[in-house]
Parts: C-alpha cells; structure tokens; sequence
C-alpha cells in the first residue's frame, strides 16, 4: 500500500486540519474525529447522525465519546459510540456498526482518528450491499485500503448467506 494510492493510510489524527468526509455511499461518510464546535458543521453539511468508532483510550484523544454523544445530541444528531482498536474490527463491532447504519438518522458521519478503522468497519457491514472488490474500490477512492481485509469479508459474506 502507498501513500499515493491511499492518502489518507498513514496520516495521524490533526484536529487542526479542516474536517474532510470522505463519501462511501449516498448515506455515509467517513473522516477524522471532529472537535466539538465542527458538529454543527457536520450538521450544516446536512449529516444527521454520528458514529463515533474512536476509543477514548485513543492516542490524542481530545474529545470524549460521553462529550462528543451529549454536543451531538445538542446539535439534533443521533450518535452512536462503537469504539475499535485496530483496522481489523471484531465480528460483534461489525454487527454494532451494522446496527447503527440501520437505526440511525441518514447520513451518517463516521469517525475515528483518520477514518480506517470506520472505512474497515463500512465495508464489513456492507458485504450484502456490494462485492468485496467494489467495496474496496470504494475505500480506496476515499483513500483508505481495506484490501488486507478481503477474506475476512468474503467468510463474513458466506456467513451472512449461510444465515438466511
């Protein structure tokens, strides 16, 4: 992986940096975690939900998930808080943030400290919606490579099948 192919692969988490979503679909964007006052620009944007997948614990974690849900809820934003660590979300974190796709208010933003760990949790949860090659593709275009996880989509997508 490069950072020509994936700008956004090995960037740290600037909250000085102007707050960028990256469209996946229609109804979600990812990107970094905003401070506080850039939920209301979240909300100008037209966003109506967050999911926050940053864990408190989180290197240069400058807002709290309890701060970030109670300033959204002021802003008239649903809010979910699905804290990951690492780009290789565990199966309950991806029903979590399937969950939360389903329930919540469209669009969404979802975040973390770039907007990987958000981008791995969006392509597992959307194996029904697309081919793993497409939701890749999509990832990439956003500038995050969720390729390494390839496989685990495809047994997640057999999973899902084997389910209905």
């Amino acid at each position: 992986m490069s950072e020509t192919n994936c700008p956004n692969a090995n960037r740290g988490y600037d909250a000085s940096e102007p707050l960028q979503p990256f469209a996946l679909a229609a109804d979600i964007a990812i990107g970094r975690a905003p401070m506080l006052d850039e939920l209301a620009l979240l909300h100008a944007a037209g966003f109506r939900s967050v999911i926050n997948n940053r864990p408190d614990t989180d290197a240069n974690c400058l807002v709290t998930s309890e701060a970030c849900g109670a300033a959204a809820q002021m802003q008239g934003l649903g809010y979910a808080h699905i804290p990951v660590e690492g780009r290789n979300p565990l199966e309950k974190d991806v029903r979590a943030f399937a969950e939360a796709l389903a329930s919540l208010p469209k669009p969404i933003y979802a975040c973390c400290a770039t907007g990987g760990r958000s981008s791995a949790l969006w392509a597992m949860a959307s194996v029904r919606e697309a081919t793993t090659d497409e939701l890749i593709a999509k990832c990439l275009e956003a500038g995050f490579d969720v390729s390494g996880l390839k496989a685990k989509m495809d047994m997640r997508r057999e999973m899902l099948e084997d389910d209905e």
